[in-house]
């Protein structure tokens, strides 16, 4: 794992009120971290109701309790998010931030994908970003100030790798999710845009043992040589690590990036043989 940046955060969310899926570890409890950095009041939103308390716990050292939420929540299921939702907003009074960031993947040849994988990966990342989303909206069209929507989705949404029929589909999708949202409500201040990760690594949940060795069996290394194989596939021979995308979360979600959307902003060191776009 890299070493977290040298942060001076700038309270460029103070009182603003955020949701984060898939918060309890890795990718969502960094970016959750950054955003009580910068003054978030924070949902953490995640199925895992351990890890919710242990996250929690973890953020009470930089906030007041009472400015953190965990919520049990399965986003494949309707009725989870639309209560999530409702007990977000009782308990905040409002919504600015959604952070559609819990995800999964399966990696096998296409051709041996069982329909309970494709169903699995599709479930995960993009109906529950669509249930997120589409009750986030319903939230902000009621607030004057509107509201923004930032997707981590993966550089694979547009350079799809093998072995990752589901994964990569499922991006692809959620990627166009998010741009047809970006073009329907912006009538309503919401914004919607996309950081689009290469391989990350530094306590990403998403690597299990099993991921790892089907990975590393495509291209022929042992599994424990992952992170330094995959610095080979960009310009400039680096991996990503879960604070890097926590940046770029901030950053769309503040009024740093007030006149973007539909963006999708790529953080994967350079890829080689083709910058992704």
């Amino acid at each position: 794992m890299t070493d977290e940046p040298n942060i001076h955060p700038r309270k460029d969310l103070q009182d603003r009120v955020a949701l984060i899926t898939g918060a309890a570890s890795g990718i969502g409890l960094a970016i959750s971290k950054r955003l009580v950095q910068e003054g978030a009041k924070v949902a953490l939103w995640d199925f895992n109701v351990d890890n919710l308390n242990k996250a929690k716990q973890s953020l009470s050292q930089i906030t007041d309790e009472e400015r953190i939420l965990p919520v049990r929540c399965d986003i494949t299921k309707e009725d989870d998010v639309v209560a999530a939702m409702k007990s977000t907003v009782d308990y905040f009074g409002k919504l600015n931030i959604a952070v559609n960031n819990a995800g999964v993947s399966v990696s096998v040849p296409s051709d041996e994908c069982t329909l309970e994988q494709w169903n699995w990966v599709m479930n995960v990342n993009c109906t529950g970003s669509f249930l997120v989303s589409r009750e986030a909206i319903k939230v902000f069209k009621t607030q004057a100030d509107g509201g923004v929507l930032v997707f981590n989705n993966s550089d694979n949404s547009l350079k799809p790798s093998k072995h990752f029929l589901a994964y990569n589909a499922s991006k692809a999708a959620v990627l166009h999710m998010a741009r047809t949202i970006a073009n329907e409500f912006g009538p309503y201040k919401i914004r919607a845009n996309s950081v689009l990760p290469g391989a990350v690594f530094g306590g990403s949940k998403m690597w299990t043992q099993e991921l790892r060795e089907a990975r590393a069996s495509i291209h022929g290394f042992h599994p424990d040589k992952l992170e330094e194989e995959y610095k080979k596939n960009n310009a400039m021979g680096v991996i990503i690590d879960p604070s890097e995308i926590a940046e770029l979360v901030v950053f769309l979600a503040s009024d740093r990036s007030g006149k973007m959307t539909g963006n999708a902003l790529v953080i994967d060191g350079g890829g080689v043989g083709g910058f992704v776009r």
